[in-house]
């Protein structure tokens, strides 16, 4: 057992703790800010912790907002029949659609393809920039090259596996010899597409739930990030077949190095996946997520409680190191589950005990998933974790929110290989220039609602630029300001660096754009939303994921 101890930077700080020093000419009065009566007349336990109904709720009003939308049927602007015929619900003609459509965004229209047509057409909210004196689609050539995302061929494998055609024997072979106890005598190691090792010291973007889509990741690769790794993918989700499941595999060609992140508890289903993703996806490796905190994850046997089943953790980790073949292994993990006992170094020694079960780089979480994140990172228990791992590269992911941190940790812990960055490229995705410059950036509120109008850009691409799109480019917008509102500009705070849980009184930025850029109300996020993609439809509801807004 290792006791908790205090992190040194943190004792050696003079700074009250968790609180953000900022300059007292911008701090508001309290009474400005008190919260609404009725979030005031509830008990305080309810005003705290997570809105575990919201994606429920946010949903119900997305299906109600779909329902009540005029859509045009994809056979008027496609070489297409519709297969639906009379009983189709859309609008076939363009005229009455573009009467009872929502009016147009005033901007540019992002999302003309290679061949300079908007895929969209008259659907597209942006429809008034693509369309001519005589309403007629129009073309033009985009100001930089088109780059259309790959690992978006999913359709064969989902119709494959709902009809149980999709050929497994690789993953049965592997798993039949871990059952007659043959995988050691039949293990060859194979040359890896990619040494990790020599990824040392390069700019990780961690895997992030909900937040780390496509665009986002796009964003953070704009300014600076080396490797990238997408969302947590579920082993049974990718083989039932869901499409949601499989956006997440998609990548962007920017994305120079990129991971695929599976999570699950079993074998058979883990090796399945990870064969899948293998065979017909374009990804550089394949990490295991053995560090997820959501309980739904871990009643299943996947995430931090995977640890904790070693003949579990052997089968899943020899059955898809069996199938990736030379596409690299990686793992992610926390101290344990349990607050102030690290289990961590003995998770290690357990997976390089053989080479056949043997992760190609281990990334550690110094935290437990008891604690979440009410206290920093212990960064200490790198150590033994660093030795344990050897000569395994070790990457560090927790609470690195500057440059200052980061080559303060590469220093003072010269056995990590890396830092993977997660929840500190949210709030300031700008943080990989910062790191590659070596400087604190006082990024003005204009030059940070540029950045919010690439993440659209961005979404529109992705999601695409119809009403549909635009609402889901909107509600993941508002995510991500959950987390951009903690940056606190550079030019008001009286100490430097920002910690990752200071959190400030309530205060006002150098102009209006930057104090609306700082809310932590998610009004106000919405009110932002509004200036770059126009007004929310009737009905429209965000929830913050906590309740405390954005913290």
């Amino acid at each position: 057992m290792v006791e908790e101890t205090v992190p040194e930077e943190l004792a050696q700080d003079s700074r009250d703790v968790n609180v953000a020093p900022i300059k007292e000419e911008f701090i508001l009065p309290k009474e400005d800010h008190e919260l609404p009566a009725e979030v005031q007349a509830l008990p305080k336990r309810e005003r705290r912790g997570m809105n575990k109904t919201r994606r429920k709720d946010m949903k119900h009003a997305e299906t109600r907002i779909r329902a009540a939308a005029v859509r045009l049927c994809p056979s008027v602007i496609q070489p297409v029949a519709c297969k639906f015929g009379e009983k189709c619900n859309c609008e076939h003609d363009i005229s009455a659609f573009l009467e009872k459509k929502p009016a147009d965004i005033a901007s540019d229209c992002p999302l003309y393809d290679a061949r300079g047509i908007c895929p969209f057409s008259y659907a597209c909210r942006f429809g008034t920039a693509h369309i001519d004196e005589n309403g007629k689609q129009s073309e033009k050539t985009p100001e930089k090259p088109y780059e259309a995302t790959t690992n978006c061929h999913s359709m064969k494998i989902q119709v494959a596996l709902r009809k149980h055609d999709y050929p497994f024997e690789k993953t049965q072979n592997a798993l039949d010899a871990i059952k007659n106890e043959t995988i050691g005598s039949m293990w060859q190691e194979k040359p890896k597409k990619m040494d990790m090792k020599k990824l040392d010291r390069l700019k990780y973007l961690a895997p992030l739930t909900t937040v780390g889509n496509l665009p986002f990741r796009r964003l953070c690769v704009d300014y600076g990030a080396d490797i990238t790794c997408g969302e947590m993918a579920l082993a049974t989700s990718i083989l039932s077949g869901a499409a949601s499941e499989y956006s997440l595999l998609k990548r962007h060609p920017s994305e120079k190095i990129f991971g695929v992140q599976l999570a699950g508890g079993f074998a058979d289903t883990m090796a399945k996946a990870a064969q899948i993703v293998v065979e017909n996806f374009d990804v550089d490796f394949v990490d295991i997520n053995m560090g997820c905190p959501i309980d739904v994850v871990n009643q299943k046997g996947g995430g931090c409680a995977l640890p904790s089943r070693p003949n579990k953790l052997y089968e899943v980790l020899t059955a898809t190191k069996s199938v990736l073949g030379d596409t690299p292994m990686t793992v992610k993990i926390r101290t344990g589950q349990k607050e102030g006992i690290l289990k961590a170094p003995e998770t290690v020694e357990f997976m390089k005990k053989n080479p056949w079960h043997c992760p190609d780089l281990i990334t550690f979480h110094p935290r437990s998933k008891e604690q979440r994140y009410t206290k920093l990172a212990n960064w200490d228990y790198t150590i033994p974790v660093a030795e344990a791992a050897a000569p395994v590269p070790l990457w560090v992911c927790g609470d690195v929110l500057s440059w200052e941190d980061y080559y303060e940790r590469l220093e003072k812990y010269p056995n990590v290989n890396g830092i993977m960055i997660g929840r500190g490229a949210l709030i300031k995705p700008w943080i990989f220039t910062e790191i590659d410059e070596r400087r604190t950036w006082d990024i003005t509120a204009t030059e940070r609602f540029d950045l919010l109008k690439k993440f659209t850009s961005y979404g529109l691409d992705h999601w695409g630029s119809d009403d549909a799109g635009v609402e889901r480019t909107r509600r993941f917008l508002l995510e991500f300001l959950s987390f951009q509102c903690r940056y606190i500009p550079v030019g008001i705070l009286e100490r430097l660096p920002q910690r990752i849980n200071d959190r400030p009184p309530r205060y006002q930025g150098r102009n209006e754009l930057e104090t609306l850029l700082s809310s932590q109300k998610a009004d106000d996020w919405i009110e932002i939303s509004k200036r770059l993609m126009g007004p929310t439809p009737e009905g429209f509801q965000f929830i913050p994921k906590h309740k405390a807004s954005s913290y």
